[in-house]
Order: structure tokens, then sequence, then C-alpha cells
């Protein structure tokens, strides 16, 4: 009867003296291992800056709530849009009460200018820029934003005639026109950032 015994001592002795040397066994033996300046890269290079991780953080976390707040603005000011579609309506058959569409602008402006200071306060460390979608999101902002003050100054404009029994004129069809080409550049601008 022959015993196992010896067989395993020959195997094991046979790999101690000739180990297989495979990538993984010459990455993990350090004279085989690349340093960063066999890669290119100076020690100052690859140095952490606290500084630089500090303003990271602090902008994520903004750019995060200013996220939160531009989904929640979506809501009322696409209830403001549908809203001044019916107050135009109205005030087409005659009727005179805008309140309900210039409070809910109002706060609709308020939560946009909120939302808005959220991105422009976020610190931006050096040497990053916007590209892909953020830098289409900031190119439509460039839209929306400038329509978000004048759409509510002509809305004004209109509601003061209103107010006075004057005849609107063409005011109506620019606030019209200018709160469609204000939602459509928001929402999609934060489509572009969100999806």
């Amino acid at each position: 009867m022959v015993s196992a015994k010896p067989v395993e001592k020959l195997k094991s002795s046979v790999f101690k003296k000739n180990p297989v040397q495979t990538e993984d066994s010459r990455a993990a033996d350090p004279a085989q291992v690349n340093s960063t300046d066999d890669l290119g890269f100076s020690q100052d290079e690859i140095k952490s800056d606290p500084q630089f991780q500090k303003e990271l953080e602090a902008r994520t976390d903004m750019l995060r709530i200013h996220q939160t707040l531009g989904l929640i603005t979506a809501v009322p000011m696409t209830t403001e849009f549908i809203l001044g579609v019916v107050t135009a309506n109205n005030v087409a058959n005659g009727g005179s009460d805008t309140g309900l569409h210039a409070t809910l602008g109002i706060t609709t402006a308020g939560l946009y200018i909120t939302t808005a200071m959220f991105a422009i306060l976020a610190p931006k460390p050096k040497g990053t820029k916007a590209s892909g979608n953020t830098e289409l999101h900031s190119i439509l902002a460039w839209i929306h934003a400038p329509l978000m003050i004048l759409t509510p100054l002509v809305g004004d404009m209109a509601n003061d005639r209103i107010a006075n029994h004057q005849p609107v004129g063409d005011l109506g069809t620019i606030h019209g026109i200018m709160a469609a080409t204000l939602l459509t550049s928001y929402l999609t601008s934060l489509a572009v950032i969100t999806f």
C-alpha cells in the first residue's frame, strides 16, 4: 500500500522551489511594481490639496441642493404656465381676475432665485470646467434666467392694464411667448442635467 503523504510532500517542495510567475505575483513583488515616478508623475503632481477637496465637497453639496430645488421649482413653474393660459382665456372673455396667476408667479420666481443662488454661490475650484450636459445646462440658463426676470415684468405691465380696464394689446401675447420659452428652456435644462 502506497501512502499519499510522500506525494503531497513532493508537490509542496516542487512549488516552493519553482514558484509560477504570473502577472499577479509579479505585481505583488515590490521590485516589479512601477512607481509614480516611473509613470511620469512627480510627487508634487500627486500630492493632495486639502483646500481643493474642501471646495469640491462644498460645491457638490450645494449643487445637490440646486438640483433638488430645481426639480421642486419645475412644479409651480409648469402650474403657473397652465394657469397663465387659463387666466389669458378668462381675460379674453372679459374677466379681470389675475391675482392667483400673479401670486403663483411671485412664488415661482422666489423658488427660481433660491435655486439659482445655490449654483451661483457654489465654490468653483481652480481648473474645473463645465463640459457635456453640464455645459449645455449652463448655456440654457443664459436663456431662462433673463426670461425669469423679463416675463414677470411684462406680465405685471399687462396686469396693470387689465386692472385699469385698458386694452392689453400685444403685451399678453409677448408675455405668453416669453413664458413658453422660459418653461421650455428651463425644463430642457433640467432634463439634460437630470437624465
